[in-house]
């Protein structure tokens, strides 16, 4: 254990942060060993974990009970994970409908977390967690930030979206946590121009970064304003991109200005993290204590396309089993010589957005609207942005059964916010968003060639 991560862990984490990092270091131990046995061990280890979610499930929430016996399945009779697969999915929409039920009477509510989706194309759905499980799982996030060479402490720069990640209105207190015991700074991802690029250059070269946590699409475009700035700027040690798929030319944009190839991690609000990649960056392991993942294959899809349906292992306050995620996979006949004991998956293919380029030159990225735009509509259940023109967008939108006026006028008000005047849009209703043949789903597409010249970046 080095000085800085045995300073945080035993220290800094117990002093401020007790509710999310209680027993840390032996949790982080007990994952360090987990990852050197073998595969088969960790499978059958898992296979163990999976029964015991299933027939907690099925002795203390009613919606799993009422599911187990209408298709015939009793947790105790499960002999193989081809028997989980008697059961349907789990939707959004069920979880939605049937969200008292689904917590387990083990809990009194008032012991239980609650949070929400990020909201992509999807209405924001809520769900609890269970103590235990939040402590379990940012050890997962904390183990897995290792294999990037992250550790608690690092001076870490977060080019990110999702307001929820952090206060908006902090106290003095928290504050001073963050950004001098912690020495992190949250970089804002809603608009991309000469002025917010600049200050964030600014805030780089005066934190100097030891890693960068960022949304690919994002982190892209600060690059592309770092290589045309003119100005010298600090190289971090590491960078990990998650929330959205890092594409082939996004990792070789990073490579080539910042000299760091970066890691990927996927997760989600739901289940927290799945699966990040090693140092030999030959696929994504699935961590086994956290998730037990189902890939199946999707019809019409590209070849070797498959839908990821998703059991959170560690959340016993409200059981996520066999969870829809709306992610695909890629799988992999490979073999990693890292010597880690996890499933290897060759990639994640998730929802994934454009940049949208605006006629007075700035860039909003796709990606900062999945937070912010969906979650103040709660009569929308899942929304498409697409802009055809420079001054002209599409908003395609799937109503729910509570839909009025109110969320459109609310859904206008927002976007207005995001876009300003200079353009326009027009809603249209429709049933549902088709998921893609390379089975992602893509929630902002612009028809609108880049410039020659990205909004903010100087020419040298």
């Amino acid at each position: 254990m080095t000085p800085l991560r045995e300073l945080y862990t035993n220290v800094v984490f117990p002093m401020f942060e007790s509710q999310r990092f209680s027993g840390l270091p032996s949790r982080l131990e007990r994952l360090k060993t987990i990852e050197k046995q073998s595969l088969e061990i960790n499978r059958q280890q898992q296979w163990e974990a999976l029964k015991r979610l299933c027939k907690h499930a099925y002795e203390t929430a009613p919606f799993y009970r009422a599911r187990f016996d209408a298709h015939g399945l009793h947790p105790e009779r499960m002999n193989s994970p081809a028997d989980l697969q008697k059961i349907p999915v789990l939707t959004r929409d069920e979880i939605r409908q049937n969200f008292a039920d689904l917590r387990s009477r083990s809990f009194k509510e008032s012991e239980l977390s609650k949070s929400a989706t990020g909201g992509t194309t999807d209405t924001p759905v809520a769900f609890y967690r269970d103590q235990e499980s939040v402590l379990e799982k940012n050890a997962v996030q904390q183990r897995l930030n290792e294999w990037a060479g992250y550790v608690p402490g690092d001076k870490t720069f977060f080019l990110w979206g999702a307001q929820s990640d952090y206060p908006q209105n902090p106290s003095w207190r928290w504050r001073l946590y963050d950004r001098y015991v912690m020495r992190r700074h949250w970089a804002a991802t809603s608009l991309f121009n000469e002025e917010s690029l600049s200050a964030h250059l600014r805030d780089w070269n005066e934190l100097r970064p030891d890693v960068v946590f960022a949304y690919p699409t994002p982190l892209t475009l600060f690059c592309q304003y770092l290589e045309n700035s003119g100005t010298r700027f600090h190289l971090p040690r590491t960078i990990i991109c998650t929330a959205e798929p890092l594409l082939d030319e996004q990792r070789e944009t990073m490579r080539r200005v910042l000299g760091v190839d970066p890691f990927e991690h996927y997760g989600s609000r739901e289940v927290g993290m799945v699966a990040a990649q090693c140092s030999q960056k030959t696929g994504m392991h699935v961590d086994p204590v956290a998730v037990f993942i189902e890939h199946l294959p999707v019809d019409g899809g590209e070849s070797g396309l498959h839908e990821m349906v998703i059991t959170d292992l560690l959340n016993y306050g409200m059981p996520l089993i066999r969870y829809q995620a709306n992610d695909c996979s890629l799988l992999t006949d490979g073999v990693c010589d890292c010597g880690i004991g996890f499933p290897l998956i060759k990639r994640v293919m998730g929802r994934t957005t454009d940049n949208f380029f605006l006629p007075n030159g700035d860039v909003v990225p796709g990606i900062s609207f999945q937070n912010r735009i969906i979650k103040v509509c709660p009569g929308i259940k899942k929304i498409q942005v697409i802009q055809e023109s420079i001054a002209q967008f599409h908003i395609r939108y799937v109503p729910t059964e509570a839909f009025s006026n109110a969320d459109i006028q609310t859904l206008d008000a927002k976007l207005r916010e995001f876009l300003g005047t200079t353009v326009t849009w027009k809603f249209e209703k429709v049933d549902d968003i088709e998921r893609e043949r390379s089975g992602k789903t893509r929630f902002c597409i612009s028809h609108v060639k880049k410039p020659a010249r990205v909004a903010g970046a100087p020419s040298r």
